[in-house]
Parts: C-alpha cells; structure tokens; sequence
C-alpha cells in the first residue's frame, strides 16, 4: 500500500486514444499488485506520479515493479498499482468523458470504479451538447458503462439545473464505435434506462416517468416537444412528441428514428399518433399515423366549413424501398384516410405538396438500360381519383445504339386498368366530366422511338420518330378500341460560350465573367386515328395525349465568376436568364392551366401557347433576386408572376420580400417574411401575405423566441384569413434535436430560422 497527498496524476494507455485514462486528485492511497503462486506480479498498465507529495508509506511486502511499466514520481521509484483510492477534486478523464467526485475507488483490473458525489459529463456529438449525469453513488461497471441510484440526468450544466429527469436509478451506456484509429469522439450514441423517474422543472416534479428506455442522442428526457395554444379551429390545445421507443422502454434500432404524438383540443378531442423514418444498408422507409375523436367542424377555405363527418378520424400512411438481390427492387405504399377533408385539415403542407397518397405494389429489375417493372395499385381511398393497376407489366429500353448516332427508346406495357373517379373533387366536378368511372378493362401499349444525332457545324441535330399502338378491351365507345398514334420532329441545340477575364468588381464581387448561352428547339407533328375522348383517361401519358402539332425554342443563358477566398474559392452562378416559348396547333385549349414542353416526349406537352421566363441573380453570396413569368399567348394575360428578394445578413438577420400573382388561383399576394436574431437568446420571426385585391392581410404570423438552457421557448400569434382563423401558442422543444419543430402544425406556420431546427416527421 502506498499514500500519496498533495496532488497526485495516473495514466493509462497511449494519449489520444479512447484507452488513454487520466485521474488526478489531491490525495490517493494505492493498493500494489498481488503476486501469483510463484511471486510474480500480475499485470497492471497504470502509472502513478505524485504532483507535490509530501509522505509516502510503502508496504513492506510490495512486490517488485513489472519490468517495463514506467511511473514518473518525483522523489519515487517506478512502481505499479493494482487498485487506487482517491479524494479530493478528483477528475477521471477518459476520450471525451470526465466524472468529478470527492472520492473514487477504481479497480485497474476490471475497469470498475465507485464513485461517491459524482458527476458524470460526456458530448452528445450528434446534437453538439453536453450532457450531465450526477448522483450520490456511481458504479463504473466497464469504461462504457455506469449505473447510478438516486440520480439526475440533464443537459444543464448548472449545478441546479433548471430542468432535469429524477430517478431511482439510471443505467447510462455509451454505444459509439470507434473510428479506424480506435478513437472515441464522444457519445455519439448510447442508451439509458430510468427507473423511478420524475420529469422536473424548477426542481419540482411535473410528471412521472416510472420506466423509460431509449437511446439519448435523440432525447434524454422522451419529451421532445410541447406546445399549447388557441386556435378558433382547434379550441384550446396541447401537444406532445416523445420518443417512441423510449416510452416503451425498448433500445432504438439502428437506422430508426420515431416518436409519439399526445395531444388534446378542446373543440376537436383528443388525439394521437406515431410517426417513423428508418434507413439501413438495404432498406429504408416511412410510417405516418394519427387518430383523432373528432366533433368539431372543419375549416377548409372559404365556402368550404362542414361539421366533422366522423366521430373517429384519422390517417395511416407506411413507404418502403427494399433492395433485393439480381439487381430487383421492391416498393410498398398504403394508405388510409377515413375522409376527404381530414389530410387537408389536419396536414395541410403534406395535402398541398406532398407525393399523392397510394396504395401499391412495385417491383423493379433494372440492369445498365433496360428495366422491367411489375405495378399492383388498387384504389383504397373512394374520394381519390386513381387508375388501378390489376397489375401492369412494363419493359423499357433507354437510348440502345443500334447503329452509328442511331439510338431506340422502347417501352411496352400489358396489364389490366380501371378508373376510378373520386365521388367528387374539391369543386364537385369530376375528373374528365367522367362519373361512375370504367370497368376492368385489358389494355396493351408499345411505344417505339428511333433517334439519329447528327452535327451541323456547332448545332446538334437529332431528327426523331416515334410510334405507339395501344388497344383496350373497354372504351367510352362500344367494346374494344385499337389506336395507332404517330410523332415525327427533330430536336436541336447550340452551344456558346465567352470568357471576359478583365470584368472585375469589388462592388458587384466579380472576378472575370464566363457567358454560356445554350439554344434548343424541339418542333413536331402528330397523328392519330382515335380522338382521347373515345378513351377513358387511364393514365395522361398514354389515354390522354393528342394529336398537335407544336414549336417551342429556348435561350438559357449563364453569367458565372468566381467569389469566395482560400478553400472556398469556387465558380457561381451569378446571374440566370431563361426564356422560352412554345407554341402549338390542333389541339383543345384548356383554360385552367398553363403551357408546357416535354423535350423528351412533346406528345405529352400542355398545349397551350405561351412565353416563360425566370430570372436568378445573385447580387452576393447573401443576396439573390429572383423572378418567374408565364404569358398566355392565347388570351393575352399574364398567368403567372413571381418576384422576389431574398436577403441572409447572418447571423441576425434574414427576410425575403416579393410579390406573386396566379391567374388560375386568384391569388394577387405581397409577401414578407423576416428572421431578426435579437440577442444570443432572443430572435423574432414575421410572416405576412397581403391580399392586393382585396386589400386586407391574407395571412400573417408573429412569433418571439427564446433559447432557454439547452431547449427553446417560441411565443406565437397567427391569423389565417384564408380559412378564416387565428391562433396563440407556446412552444418549448430541445437543443439540437433535428427532429423538434418550431410552432405547430395546428397553430401557426412559422418560416424556418437559421439554427433554430424544424421538424422532420410532423
């Protein structure tokens, strides 16, 4: 036995390395290796170095040092030790984790330690805080491993921190792998388990946590997110997110992320959810759920409030891509909504942008150019309109070179198609003026296209001719109807470019000006011997196209420089300027809808004529305007106009200013929306849509928040003319979860504030 006070130092292992352990304390009583039968001394690679010590005591019997190991004593000769007993600002250091505590026995053999008033700090590096484990009684079982009893877990580094989770017991793990070098880098990811657990805010329990178990890389206290709020939509309300797989006390597998919504209005009922994203090696996908008691009246717009259909609504919605082996792929999609109106009312962002809710099965071989696909899609929701597949085989052939610049594009599908009209659309009018929809109806399709490249100077020609030959056992007409259906063009494009290296400016950040300029035409005719109205309208690329004729010519044009300094040196994109018109014959203008050319296939074109034009200019890495036009050439209108200046003066603050107008929507709106950071703490967010024909605010949303210790606070007011609505909220949700979410999918929409993060699932 050996003591030592007045500072003491033991190290382990090669410093750098996530076996490199430090402790240093005041004072230290050491216990030197027991011999085995033959007086040997077992094995111990620790090295103790007093810092000022003033006595020592050696035990007569020590054994002699193990030959090689080194310990720097001032005043001492090498010696190992077995097992140490530390006091006094002790500081166990190991990779990214420290522990302090008053007194610490740790046994060199085991790597177990008991550590008394102890506090346990490590980085969770995956939200870039720290987190903080602090008890009476530690037990180290193993250099990842701790358990502690009559404890508390929290990401404040205050001493009494201003919240915390309480607990009987803790069991903390720290599951990061290492890197190639066998480096820790700190606790990525880990696991923990409470038992006896209270949620505690200002040092007073808030709620119970009796057995919870997950992993703290996505939040160490379940809680994710809380919210409560008005809205006359909603009444008053209380939202929750937790943790899925914390709450039931199960690790988190590999690849998932997921959590569970509570929640609770007061003129709806209450509610709740599980929503999911998992990715692994050979896999990944989606769940969405939500099920409300549901007695209030929904508010979709204006003209469109009627009371809840049902008295139990809700949503499912699950994706999954399989990667299987020769080269197949497999999708899934379900999709249930107990009625029309609860998507758009419940997730209106998902309702308005998101990918069409579908049920199906698809498979896929694809191999260098060709795939061939298997698709099952019947139609589950009876207020959707959807073609069901009962299945549709398809096989494709892209761009196979038959012969010097000569390439075919082949695609052929068989299968069985039915549609199925919605009941009635959002305006009661029934896509394609069909009701009651088709029976099963066999259908077989081919479509062949020959290319051949050829080169006019700087001009890329590739004259194209293409046939399709369909037949359907059922049509609009009497029984079974064949039609061929024919396009001949050509496609071009021209390529020019000039370097102005003298064009310099500090004021407007140039260094030298590339000008590209690329010009394409696509021109085309088309025939065919059925009308699309002899057809049910299946699917638009096949039943709906027409026969037309049609020109469209494009100018795209870029300005790039060179901005930044040292390793951010880079060519940019200053200055865009697209413009291109199309033009058509022979086909049935549609008035709700603007004009497009499809380049590859120009029989799927939306013939009406048209000018498009769309302006980016980045005046500086922090500054762009941007604008978009669409001119209706057959009535003479503007049907599109977009204009906007979108301005980063980070870290404080943010705001986009423009101005949109859409003919088919009626919308003649100014906008503004604003981030400004007023302190390291506190930032305001504006949102405002000004409605110029009717001059009053469309929508508009103010919301203040705050960082709190290792969380965020958000205050907001919204008003929503267009559904006729208006909210207050409080928000609070964790530091550094990628996952939070800022406001509330029921409450407000506030736009996205640089370091304050948004939710993915929700």
């Amino acid at each position: 036995m050996l003591t030592i006070t007045g500072g003491v130092h033991i190290t382990r292992g090669t410093a750098g390395t996530r076996e490199y352990l430090e402790i240093r304390a005041d004072s230290i009583v050491t216990f030197l290796p027991r011999t085995d039968a033959y007086g040997t001394p077992r094995s111990v690679p620790a090295t103790v170095s007093g810092l000022a010590p003033r006595r020592t005591n050696p035990v007569d019997d020590a054994p002699a040092p193990k030959a090689g190991t080194r310990a720097m004593m001032a005043g001492l000769e090498n010696i190992d030790i077995e097992s140490a007993y530390l006091e006094g600002d002790v500081l166990l250091s190991l990779g990214a984790n420290q522990v302090r505590a008053s007194r610490l026995y740790y046994d060199f053999f085991e790597d177990r330690a008991l550590i008394l008033d102890a506090v346990v700090h490590t980085m969770l590096a995956d939200r870039n805080i720290p987190l903080y484990l602090r008890a009476s009684e530690i037990r180290q079982l193993s250099p990842r491993e701790f358990t502690a009893t009559d404890a508390i877990l929290t990401t404040s580094e205050f001493y009494t921190p201003h919240y915390h989770v309480g607990a009987r017991r803790i069991e903390l793990a720290n599951l990061t792998p290492t890197d190639p070098a066998g480096r820790l880098k700190g606790l990525m990811t880990g696991r923990f388990r409470i038992e006896g657990g209270t949620l505690n805010i200002g040092g007073r329990p808030i709620m119970l946590l009796p057995h919870i178990r997950g992993t703290i890389d996505t939040s160490e206290t379940a809680l994710q997110a809380l919210q409560v709020g008005f809205s006359r939509r909603f009444g008053a309300g209380l939202e929750t997110k937790w943790g899925l797989f914390n709450v039931l006390g199960l690790e988190t597998p590999d690849g998932f992320k997921a959590n569970l919504g509570l929640d609770y209005y007061s003129e709806r009922g209450p509610a709740f959810g599980v929503n999911a994203k998992y990715e692994r090696d050979r896999y990944f996908g989606l769940l969405r759920s939500y099920v409300l008691s549901d007695d209030g009246i929904d508010f979709l717009g204006r003209r469109r409030e009627r009371p809840s259909p049902r008295d139990v609504r809700g949503r499912i919605l699950f994706r999954h891509r399989q990667y299987l082996s020769e080269d197949w792929q497999l999708t899934l999609e379900a999709s249930y909504i107990s009625d029309s109106g609860f998507l758009e009312e419940f997730f209106e962002s998902e309702f308005d942008k998101s990918k069409e809710q579908e049920t199906l099965l698809y498979l896929k071989k694809q191999r260098d150019n060709t795939a061939l696909t298997v698709l099952v899609q019947p139609r589950v929701l009876d207020f959707v309109t959807q073609t069901e597949h009962l299945p549709d085989i398809s096989y494709h052939v892209i761009g196979e070179s038959l012969a010097d610049r000569v390439s075919w594009y082949s695609e052929n599908r068989a299968g069985v198609v039915r549609f199925r009209p919605a009941d009635e659309d959002l305006f009661g009018i029934p896509r394609g003026g069909i009701r009651g929809g088709s029976g099963s109806s066999a259908r077989v399709d081919t479509r062949q296209e020959l290319t051949w490249q050829a080169d006019l100077g700087p001009i890329r020609v590739v004259p194209f001719v293409s046939v399709r030959a369909s037949a359907w056992d059922d049509t609009r007409t009497t029984g079974g109807l064949g039609r061929t259906f024919g396009t001949g063009g050509v496609r071009a494009s021209l390529y020019l470019s000039r370097v102005y290296p003298s064009v310099k400016s500090t004021l407007w950040d140039l260094d030298g000006v590339r000008h590209v300029v690329k010009f394409d035409l696509v021109s085309w005719v088309s025939g065919s011997n059925r009308d699309p109205e002899d057809l049910f309208p299946f699917d638009d690329t096949v039943e709906g196209i027409d026969e037309t004729d049609g020109v469209s010519l494009g100018v795209r044009q870029r300005w790039q420089t060179k901005r930044g300094a040292g390793d951010n040196r880079r060519t940019v994109d200053f200055l865009t300027l697209d413009t291109e018109i199309g033009l058509f014959n022979g086909a049935e203008r549609l008035e709700r809808t603007n004009g497009f050319t499809s380049f590859s296939r120009p029989e799927n074109s939306i013939t009406q004529d048209y000018i498009n034009n769309s302006l980016i200019y980045r005046v500086n890495d922090r500054t762009a305007l941007l604008s978009e036009l669409n001119f209706d050439l057959n009535d003479g209108e503007v049907d599109i106009l977009n204009i906007a200046l979108a301005v980063e003066r980070s870290p404080r603050l943010n705001y986009l200013f423009g101005y949109r107008l859409i003919k088919e929507t009626e919308s003649n709106l100014i906008n503004f929306d604003m981030n400004y950071r007023l302190s390291e703490k506190h930032t305001l967010a504006v949102r405002e849509r000004f409605d110029l024909d009717r001059g009053r605010t469309l929508d508009f949303t103010l919301a203040f928040i705050r960082k709190l210790p290792r969380w965020f606070g958000a205050i907001s007011f919204s008003l929503d003319e267009a559904e006729d609505d208006f909210g207050v909220s409080f928000s609070l949700w964790p530091e550094g979860l990628p996952q939070a979410k800022l406001g509330s999918r029921r409450f407000t929409g506030i736009p996205g504030i640089p370091g304050v993060p948004r939710d993915r699932y929700r």
